[in-house]
């Protein structure tokens, strides 16, 4: 079993930054001595509320995290790739892929709809959906030729590289190569340097719930991650990926390439857990539903889209609703141990991203429930850690 982690941040408060990143060092170390495989970055901005007071750029984040370790990987979750250069991206993942000696996984997606948008990038604006989805392959396939190809050029809807008009007149440089210029000296093709360590790249992570989206990653040789999920929307995910023959010549069986991003809190008592995270995940999950007005991400869009929730389901507390619904594990190490073999025996679980975003939460008793997960959960399944 992979076993990962997404540190906690300390959500719904400001605090020093400085902090923070000790927060996260600390958490990411002790990940690593229970073999966790990666430490997943989230990417967030303008928390003037606190709310997502995440990682602005989760490149430079995981480059001070695999700094203050010696072995786990680094990931983030995502890069949101229409708010960013994808050149930019490129060239810094090449290099973190270097700094690190091959520990990075690079994951990437669209983003939600958000206020942070507009500000980075016009185009990118995820009002018009269609357009931004675009965008966002776009850029992806920028950054995979300008990882893979010597003389990079590209033409789109978006970006044309290398943009038309430079000529080259730097003496020095002449004969000017002629893979880079044409013959008046136009600049004609690009190299993006450095190239990544891992070769021809870092495993590519796309995030979604989507099952048009892990065929497509299945297609392309990409994995991944979704959010918890009922076994049968986890199943219909999993099903379009491994209906392609094959990924990068390795032929699929049923949770090979993909995992599942739970919210999990452990302690050593049900009463403690309940109590110490039941207001938290109340405020986080209204929180995130107010943040689809359209309602994708209400109630009901939780569930298996035949599933008729109750008028219980709908106007109860949301730790009630998710926990009877298997959507977060909160309980003791026995207790998320047999949630965790209920969905390996399901649907094939190799692979858990664990999430702690838990606003209010005492910094203390997060580390409490890694450290219970770690030595109490962990050891039932074995883990994949490098």
């Amino acid at each position: 079993m992979r076993f990962d982690f997404v540190p906690f941040f300390n959500p719904g408060e400001n605090i020093p930054w400085n902090r923070v990143v000790k927060m996260m060092r600390e958490q990411t170390q002790l990940a690593e001595q229970a073999d966790f495989t990666t430490v997943w970055l989230t990417e967030h901005h303008f928390a003037h509320n606190g709310y997502l007071n995440a990682p602005p750029n989760p490149i430079m984040m995981s480059c001070d995290l695999a700094a203050h370790s010696k072995k786990i990987r680094v990931g983030q979750a995502p890069i949101v790739l229409p708010d960013w250069h994808p050149l930019r991206v490129a060239e810094d993942i090449a290099l973190l892929d270097n700094m690190t000696e091959g520990r990075v996984d690079f994951g990437a997606a669209r983003g939600i709809n958000e206020r942070v948008t507009l500000q980075f990038n016009i185009e990118a604006d995820r009002r018009d959906n269609e357009k931004s989805y675009r965008l966002f392959i776009e850029s992806l396939d920028i950054i995979l030729k300008a990882w893979t190809q010597t003389a990079f050029t590209h033409k789109g809807e978006f970006y044309e590289f290398p943009v038309p008009g430079w000529k080259e007149t730097n003496r020095f440089l002449m004969p000017l190569e002629e893979e880079y210029h044409n013959k008046d000296g136009e600049y004609s093709a690009m190299y993006v340097h450095p190239r990544p360590y891992q070769q021809p790249h870092p495993p590519v992570w796309l995030m979604s719930n989507a099952p048009h989206t892990y065929k497509m990653a299945a297609e392309k040789g990409f994995n991944v991650i979704g959010m918890s999920s009922p076994p049968n929307k986890l199943l219909s995910c999993w099903d379009a990926y491994c209906s392609v023959d094959s990924v990068n010549g390795k032929t699929l069986k049923r949770g090979d390439g993909v995992g599942v991003c739970v919210v999990i809190y452990v302690a050593e008592t049900m009463e403690e857990a309940d109590k110490t995270i039941r207001p938290a995940i109340n405020g986080y999950y209204e929180y995130l539903s107010g943040s689809r007005p359209e309602g994708g991400w209400t109630r009901k869009a939780y569930l298996d889209d035949d599933a008729e929730p109750t008028d219980e389901d709908l106007n109860g507390e949301w730790f009630d609703f998710l926990m009877k619904y298997d959507l977060i594990w909160v309980g003791t190490a026995d207790y998320v141990a047999e949630k965790i073999e209920k969905y390996r025996q399901l649907i094939d679980l190799k692979h858990i991203m664990l999430l702690q975003q838990f606003p209010g939460i005492d910094y203390q008793k997060i580390l409490k429930s890694m450290t219970l997960f770690s030595e109490k959960v962990i050891p039932k399944f074995g883990a994949d850690g490098n």
